[in-house]
């Protein structure tokens, strides 16, 4: 039996064929899970960093030497930035060194949680460790220890989703089809493809899989529209996740396999308009705008997927900072407060893809706060990756220098109307067709796995 499996930045979800029938792999009462882990001790909490006695000198000499290579540049620059930049790379050091300790992944990772009990147990604890998307890290310039941490991370997910599916089948499973978005999210170039790929298949093998093939996820969106299609058509499949948008040309429908022409892709989606209305609709509140608090310190905050800029969050200091701002944004830095944030934000968006209002209670901030958001709002914040979108289309209308008969769309962000608007204005003549939002690209896989055999 070969597994299909939608390893997503958002969610995650597994399917086979059975009888002919593609079937759900369910996880509790669901069909997909939030790929989000929470687990002990694994990382060194930066907060625990202090300078030792001697290390002034060594602050002092790193400041120096920068500021050094800065004039021999023709720059001026801040020595507050100098010394930022200093100690950041003191504390790495001392990461590196406490991270170095004999200790193996499997001892760390053993009471991990998964999914929404991830988040849960995350806020009950009230401490350790909860890391949100790590398939948006995947394509990033890793340290060692942070690639081995990450590797096991998603080891750990896929085994789960292995041995569920090989509970509810009756039957081991060791093969599986891993989608694949067109381009990972990545800080190194094409380099960050090549190492995602590496890492998923590294973490499949560790977890129990003897085979593992990929696809990319808009032709597997594509399987699942085909086998929905009576009559041969073109078609463009719009894929739209959480981290990456994908688009395929593909001729779909009737007897023939379908037959994927071309594939295109970005490393955005709606993880990013999260962060835009995170930023402007709710960062207001701790002074983004109003203090003289940098910008980046909200990005930092509202970056949940980021583990790096989470934990300078809350290096920051803001005793100077004048309240309310001051106190709401040590209230931030508190543990989980930026993961419930961030959730509320998620809901903010769903909320107003349908929904004109949406009123945000944050009593874990400040008693009686709350943020209000509109759907205008939303489709502000949203500005920065429509246009991406709406040139990522307009590339693909080029490319194929046709027009198709049908575009199909499938993904999360998919059911947000101004995103499907942006699809009608690319290909006027089209129809479009709404595929099954959360498992189109699964329900591909599935099939795509069920067929190659």
């Amino acid at each position: 039996m070969r597994l299909g499996i939608d390893f997503g930045t958002s969610n995650s979800a597994a399917a086979i064929v059975r009888d002919g029938q593609v079937q759900p792999i369910r996880f509790g009462d669901a069909d997909q899970f939030r790929t989000s882990v929470y687990f002990p001790g694994i990382m060194q909490d930066p907060g625990e960093f202090k300078l030792e006695p001697g290390q002034e000198h060594e602050l002092q000499a790193l400041i120096d030497a920068a500021a050094a290579q800065a004039r021999a540049n023709g720059q001026a620059r801040p020595l507050e930035a100098l010394r930022r930049e200093a100690l950041l790379s003191l504390r790495r050091q001392w990461m590196e060194k406490r991270m170095a300790e004999p200790r193996s992944s499997s001892q760390l990772l053993q009471n991990a949680v998964y999914g929404d009990d991830a988040l849960e147990a995350y806020f009950e604890e009230n401490e350790g460790n909860l890391v949100q998307s790590p398939k948006s890290m995947l394509g990033y310039n890793l340290h060692p220890r942070a690639r081995q941490t990450i590797t096991g991370i998603a080891t750990h997910i896929l085994e789960h989703i292995r041995l569920t599916a090989s509970a509810q089948l009756g039957a081991p499973v060791r093969d599986a089809l891993l989608g694949r978005p067109v381009q990972f999210r990545s800080s190194i170039g094409d380099a960050g493809n090549e190492q995602a790929l590496a890492i998923l298949r590294e973490a499949a093998l560790a977890a129990g899989f003897d085979e593992v093939a990929f696809m990319e996820e808009p032709a597997a969106a594509a399987m699942h529209y085909h086998a929905t299609s009576a009559q041969p058509h073109e078609a463009i499949i719009v894929d739209i996740g959480g981290g990456t948008t994908d688009i395929a040309h593909a001729r779909v429908g009737g007897g023939e396999p379908p037959r994927i022409h071309r594939a295109w892709g970005i490393a955005r989606g709606g993880t990013d308009i999260d962060l835009a209305l995170s930023l402007a609709a709710y960062m207001p509140l701790f002074g983004r705008g109003i203090t003289r608090v940098p910008t980046h310190h909200y990005v930092e905050a509202a970056m949940v997927q980021d583990m790096t800029r989470q934990r300078d969050f809350r290096q920051h200091s803001y005793d100077h900072v004048e309240d309310p701002y001051g106190s709401r944004l040590q209230a931030l830095q508190d543990t989980g407060n930026t993961a419930r944030l961030y959730r509320e934000v998620e809901r903010a968006k769903i909320s107003l893809s349908g929904t004109a209002e949406h009123a945000s209670p944050l009593p874990f901030i400040e008693k009686g706060l709350q943020v209000e958001t509109s759907a205008e709002g939303l489709g502000q914040a949203a500005h920065g990756y429509l246009g991406q979108l709406r040139e990522l289309l307009d590339q693909v209308r080029q490319d194929i220098g046709q027009a198709p008969d049908a575009v199909f769309m499938t993904g999360g962000m998919s059911r947000a109307g101004y995103l499907r608007q942006a699809a009608a204005d690319a290909f006027p003549t089209a129809r479009q067709v709404h595929g099954d939002a959360s498992f189109g690209v699964v329900q591909g896989l599935a099939l795509a796995a069920a067929g190659s055999h």
